[in-house]
């Protein structure tokens, strides 16, 4: 365990007077979180929480006169288990160090315990979009954005993402648009509503392009005075997350959270525990925990692309 003594940080506690221009709570300043925008959060009481999504009734049949009613059943769909992750991390402060702290900063030790907790958060939370392609799958067992996600209802497929990597462009956009409302379907294989409001994610690489792309006024990288029709019939809202890992990749997410399955369960909150002194030393330890998970439960209302 690292133990806060006067040699870790010597300059704190020099004798010469000198100014420390890199503190946290200076002239740096914490990012707000990004994440909270745009993931269903819940909190949970258990170790392990379930999703299930369901496969509503069938289509109602014609009925001959005087024939009996034929009935029909809600039956199960796919379903996803997650296991919220522990964290925890400390901050053992020796009493001679404490006591020579010129500028006060290890006085501080929760500001900085509290950052980096939050910090983790924040990288945790972009894993099912990193992994998105991938490793992180929704609750048919498929990655998150996938070309062949399988309908619970009737074994058929239906798709998130394009079957080919695409750069961000208002042709790749207006596409994506086409396939919301074409293959965003329920486990029973019918259409949903269409959404009108959507998140843009992307990274800073993108953000320019994005910002160009969903302007209200003329269509950009046209001469003419065509409307951009675009911005026009959807709504978006362009985030910018610094921990996506790919600066090609983009994604859309439903703007009213609760219609698509990004989503975060809080087992536990950060919290910044009493504060401990070893008998023996008379340092001082502090600690922080928390547990919490990140996940996809549904695909629905959500595409991702992987640029070309």
């Amino acid at each position: 365990m690292a133990v806060q003594t006067r040699g870790a940080f010597s300059q704190l506690t020099d004798n010469v007077e000198r100014d420390i221009y890199i503190l946290l709570d200076k002239e740096l300043k914490e990012r707000p979180a990004i994440w909270k925008t745009y993931y269903n959060i819940e909190t949970s009481k258990r170790k392990t929480e379930i999703s299930l999504s369901y496969v509503e009734i069938d289509d109602v049949p014609e009925k001959p006169e005087g024939e009996p009613y034929a009935t029909g059943l809600i039956r199960p769909g796919h379903q996803k288990e997650v296991t919220h992750i522990e964290f925890g991390f400390g901050f053992e402060l020796t009493k001679t160090a404490k006591e020579d702290d010129l500028k006060g900063v290890l006085k501080r030790h929760a500001k900085f315990l509290g950052s980096s907790a939050r910090y983790v958060q924040e990288k945790r939370a972009a894993l099912p979009l990193n992994n998105g392609f991938s490793t992180e799958t929704s609750a048919d067992g498929l990655s998150a954005f996938n070309s062949a996600h399988v309908l619970a209802g009737t074994g058929g497929t239906s798709r998130n993402t394009f079957a080919a990597a695409r750069d961000l462009s208002w042709n790749a956009l207006s596409d994506a648009m086409i396939d919301a409302v074409t293959q965003t379907k329920t486990e029973g294989n019918r259409f949903v509503d269409v959404i009108d409001a959507w998140v843009l994610l992307v990274p800073p690489a993108l953000e320019f392009t994005a910002a160009r792309i969903i302007h209200e006024g003329g269509l950009p990288g046209s001469a003419d005075n065509d409307k951009n029709v675009l911005a026009e019939r959807r709504k978006f809202k362009l985030v910018v997350n610094p921990h996506l890992s790919d600066d090609d990749t983009w994604f859309l997410l439903a703007a009213d959270k609760s219609r698509h399955g990004l989503m975060s369960y809080t087992r536990k909150g950060i919290e910044l525990e009493p504060m401990m002194v070893d008998a023996r030393t008379k340092n001082e330890l502090y600690t922080i925990r928390f547990r919490s998970s990140w996940f996809w439960r549904e695909w629905q209302n959500s595409f991702g692309v992987q640029g070309a």
